[in-house]
């Protein structure tokens, strides 16, 4: 049911617009909520660049933002993509 949801709400919006991928990234987004690159590929076992490329294309689409969360450590802050609310 909630899956219908979710493809309703977006398919109105996007209809021939985005690819399976970018389908599969937007409904992973709402169903686990803000994810890193990683976990995307895990998710859906698809190339990391991919992922990316689809992402890009999403965020250009005001469909998804990314957002940065730093846990303390040193290096670079983990990178998280989200759902644009």
């Amino acid at each position: 049911m909630a899956n219908d949801i979710i493809m309703e709400k977006y398919s109105s919006l996007t209809r021939g617009v985005l690819s399976p991928i970018q389908n599969n990234l937007i409904v992973i987004l709402e169903n686990k909520g803000p994810l890193t690159r990683k976990e995307l590929v895990k998710e859906l076992k698809t190339p990391r660049t991919t992922i990316y490329d689809n992402l890009l294309k999403l965020q250009k689409l005001k469909q998804i933002q990314k957002f940065t969360r730093n846990n303390g450590n040193r290096g670079r802050p983990l990178v998280f993509w989200e759902l644009k609310h």
